[in-house]
């Protein structure tokens, strides 16, 4: 079997169960390498992609996925590499929102962006095991034209996973989290998440 060569310059960024790298044989797919090849989250999202994979097959939020393979790090696990129409990674939901209030047009298109994601969230039902915004990407795929892609942490680590089998399940769990993640964002984005927004976006 051949061993795929991976280097430094390759390098996207290193989360708390893996380092990202761009595939050296195609720009648009990234590869992950899970810092230990047991690592339970890898096992959780695989588990995850593997009994819902139809339902992910539709999905506009979550990355798609297309296998493993050797390489001169490990086991690497190969996903769509989120972009914009520049050819640049997106950026994740913390670097993509301001850390004070913008103008008019730009806090308007912020919302947009949320009232959407919350659309497409409460509608897909995605079972996601945290509410850290990191894992969350704001893809510009044509210009001016915004989705929210999730990246990371999917899944979820319960033994009998009754949100993979009952869709009621699922959308209770949906609406948990998505409201803990509005309830964060009022919080750490009170500048730019006002009361009435935060209202709205409320599932």
């Amino acid at each position: 079997m051949s061993i795929l060569t991976i280097n430094e310059e390759l390098f996207i960024g290193s989360g708390g169960h893996q380092a990202t790298y761009i595939h050296p044989h195609d720009p648009t797919k990234c590869i992950k390498i899970p810092h230990s090849q047991d690592d339970g989250d890898v096992r959780k999202e695989m588990r995850y992609r593997r009994m819902c994979a139809g339902k992910l097959a539709r999905s506009r939020l979550v990355t798609e996925f297309f296998g493993t393979l050797e390489t001169n790090l490990g086991l690497g696990y190969v996903f769509e590499r989120v972009l914009d129409y520049d050819g640049k990674t997106s950026r994740d939901m913390k670097a993509f929102l301001p850390k004070t209030r913008p103008d008019s047009a730009t806090l308007q298109r912020i919302w947009t962006i949320l009232l959407n994601f919350k659309s497409d969230f409460l509608r897909e039902n995605i079972a996601i095991v945290d509410t850290d915004i990191e894992n969350f990407m704001v893809q510009e795929p044509a210009p001016g034209s915004y989705r929210v892609r999730i990246v990371d942490n999917i899944g979820t680590p319960v033994l009998i996973p009754l949100v993979y089998w009952f869709e009621f399940a699922a959308a209770w769990k949906a609406k948990r989290y998505w409201n803990r993640i509005v309830e964060w964002l009022a919080v750490n984005y009170a500048e730019i998440i006002p009361p009435e927004l935060a209202a709205q976006l409320k599932g």
